[in-house]
């Protein structure tokens, strides 16, 4: 459903582009659109990557860190929490995340942290 949606948005956008093309206002702003597009670029390839320069579509990433406050239970049993685990699943282009498609924390203690 998601994707139907983005290939509709594409197609809209390149009939649009064509007919801009053909009026005299598309020799001035489709050269601004394509310096937009390449410095777009540019800036995504200059930051430090998140996941591998091939990854391309939705990836996801778990960052683990120690629980703030002691009142925090695992997920599994209810034993006192030892780790937060935050899931990341997002966007990626060029291995940079452009896109947060779904967040959230998840307390784990250590029998269930494997």
């Amino acid at each position: 459903m998601r994707l139907s949606r983005e290939l509709v948005v594409v197609a809209v956008l390149l009939v649009v582009i064509g007919a801009l093309a053909r009026t005299s206002a598309g020799r001035f702003v489709l050269p601004l659109v394509a310096l937009g597009v390449a410095a777009s670029l540019g800036y995504l390839l200059l930051k430090t990557p998140a996941y591998p320069r091939t990854a391309i579509g939705p990836r996801t990433r778990i960052l683990e860190s120690s629980p703030s406050d002691g009142a925090a239970t695992c997920v599994e049993c209810t034993a006192p929490a030892t780790t937060v685990r935050h899931y990341v699943r997002e966007w990626v282009v060029v291995g940079v995340p452009v896109v947060l498609l779904d967040d959230g924390r998840n307390p784990v203690c250590d029998d269930h942290r494997n």
